[in-house]
């Protein structure tokens, strides 16, 4: 017999309802038997059947249980010398019929079903005589031959009838009694929690412009996940609308991408905000001069800015009206350079994170920084989830977590570094199945383009891969390295590629990739990823060798 529940009856009152549980326990009936089944109908009835029982070959019985002394005088149903307020069966029989028609209200086959009652307290030799009764009522000697017991009283119950040859019915019985209930929250669900938070806390954000806006020039400094970007692109719409020609100026070609993006609205007045990684708009500046472009090399990104600067710069009547500088703890001295001819005496606006500084000769020329006379910051990180934001702050300040990020904030997979592209892979699949889109997922390696061996792929079994930068990367799965990807977001972001003698700076590396997860941020982490005082409480759940 299958039990529901299998070693205790649910809460009840009824010494009579706890004593007929314990005797199904023994029952060896292949018979599926449910204590307290509670059901509300579509029109609001409620109702519950002491002991509902699935025969998957006879039907459904629906057993009423009645406890204490139970007699008869005069007519009347008394229960330890009360009177009942109503027949035995009838409260079984009004909830069988209920039972049916909601079955049958989730399109399914029913089948044959009856009621019968039981008085597990109750001693005799002869049953009731009612005519409703009659071999219908279990007592208290019959406990000990219960499997023989409940089948005549089955037989004499149900009708004879075709019994659905799906056990849809079942299994519908088992839901409605609820069996099981751990509260979770779907993939999908998460992603659009974290799209809405994202929306309240915008408004916070957007009060930095009502106080400061009109501001020419000023420093925006905030953590991680602060809304840099976000309050760098709105301050961009509203210069436009106000007629200004405005430039957004990043350094990598992927957020600059993304902002263009976001510039195209066709509610914004020309000329439009302009969104460009600064080196791209040195390219572009020198090609327009005429200058021609050599394959480029190393050499030439590094000199392509002060380049432009002094050959390559448009007319004064072309330059924008406000410069807008986002992720600028990337640019180097050479970038400033034509950053401060560009503006001139006009509008600036530097965002800068130097917690996400990953080269330590990068700073803010003091040319640029005396002349930025607001200095704002924003404090409420609104990008990840709070444990793993305080996860991630860990690697910028460099102490040990004193408690660990709920796993599905950061999850932590163990693998041998011969093992992590199947990993990932896997990874992937796994987010996948769990209702996560393409367009909700970003593999992000610790290495650079030359060292990663994920970048150089298209795909990862079957899902295709696209970088960043890419025409359908807001579609695609996203492969990128923690560089490329800064001042990005996806909902779920693989850290991969995590150890290496290469990997210098390893703790702003993860800082930077941990950031960019707004619901969950998951690590294939290598024995020297694991070997990291943050990492080390994942080391003992390492199988040896790391895989």
């Amino acid at each position: 017999m299958l039990l529901f529940p299998p070693n205790r009856p649910r809460p009840t009152t009824s010494h009579a309802e706890r004593t007929l549980h314990e005797a199904f326990s023994t029952s060896a009936l292949e018979w599926t038997v449910f204590h307290s089944l509670r059901l509300r109908s579509r029109t609001g009835w409620e109702g519950e059947g002491d002991f509902v029982i699935a025969n998957p070959t006879g039907g459904l019985l629906v057993l009423e249980v009645k406890g204490g002394a139970i007699e008869a005088r005069g007519g009347l149903w008394f229960q330890n010398g009360r009177p009942l307020d109503r027949p035995p069966r009838d409260q079984g029989l009004t909830f069988v019929k209920r039972l049916i028609a909601e079955l049958k209200a989730q399109g399914l086959d029913t089948p044959p079903y009856g009621v019968a009652t039981a008085f597990p307290d109750c001693e005799f030799s002869a049953p009731p005589s009612n005519g409703d009764l009659q071999g219908l009522v279990l007592g208290r000697r019959d406990l000990p031959y219960l499997d023989e017991a409940m089948r005549a009283i089955f037989a004499r119950a149900v009708p004879a009838g075709r019994v659905p040859s799906s056990r849809k019915w079942v299994t519908q019985l088992e839901a409605w009694w609820g069996d099981s209930w751990v509260p979770s929250v779907t993939l999908t669900d998460r992603v659009e929690d974290a799209a809405q938070k994202a929306i309240a806390l915008d408004a916070q954000q957007f009060e930095l412009l009502e106080i400061a806006g009109e501001n020419a020039r000023a420093l925006v400094e905030g953590p991680a996940g602060s809304g840099k970007t976000l309050v760098a692109t709105e301050l961009c719409r509203r210069r436009a609308r106000q007629g200004q020609r405005t430039l957004y100026l990043c350094f990598t070609d992927a957020l600059a991408r993304a902002v263009q993006t976001q510039f195209q609205d066709a509610a914004l007045p020309e000329p439009r905000p302009r969104a460009i990684s600064i080196r791209q708009l040195a390219v572009d500046l020198l090609r327009t001069s005429g200058a021609a472009i050599p394959p480029p090399d190393k050499a030439f990104w590094d000199q392509v800015s002060f380049t432009a600067a002094v050959d390559a710069l448009p007319p004064e009547g072309e330059r924008p009206a406000l410069v807008v500088v986002d992720e600028a703890q990337d640019f180097e001295t050479s970038d400033w350079l034509l950053v401060e001819q560009l503006a001139g005496k006009r509008g600036l606006w530097v965002f800068r994170d130097e917690r996400q500084a990953f080269w330590a000769d990068r700073a803010l020329p003091e040319s640029v920084a005396s002349t930025l006379t607001t200095k704002l910051k924003l404090q409420v990180r609104y990008r990840c989830p709070p444990g793993l934001a305080a996860f991630a702050e860990c690697f910028a300040t460099g102490e040990v977590p004193t408690s660990l990020p709920p796993p599905d904030e950061v999850r932590v997979v163990p693998c041998a570094v011969e093992d992590t592209v199947e990993r990932v892979r896997h990874l992937v699949e796994e987010l996948r199945k769990g209702g996560a889109r393409p367009a909700d997922i970003a593999v992000v390696s610790l290495a650079g383009q030359t060292r990663s061996e994920l970048f150089k792929r298209s795909a990862l079994g079957s899902t295709p891969l696209v970088h960043a930068d890419a025409p359908g990367a807001k579609d695609g799965v996203v492969m990128e390295t923690f560089l490329r990807f800064k001042g990005l977001e996806r909902p779920f972001v693989i850290i991969c590629e995590t150890g290496g003698a290469h990997l210098t700076h390893f703790a702003t590396r993860m800082h930077i990739a941990l950031t960019r997860a707004t619901v969950q941020a998951l690590i294939v982490a290598s024995p020297d990823a694991l070997a990291q005082p943050q990492l080390a409480a994942w080391r003992e759940a390492a199988p040896p060798g790391g895989s």
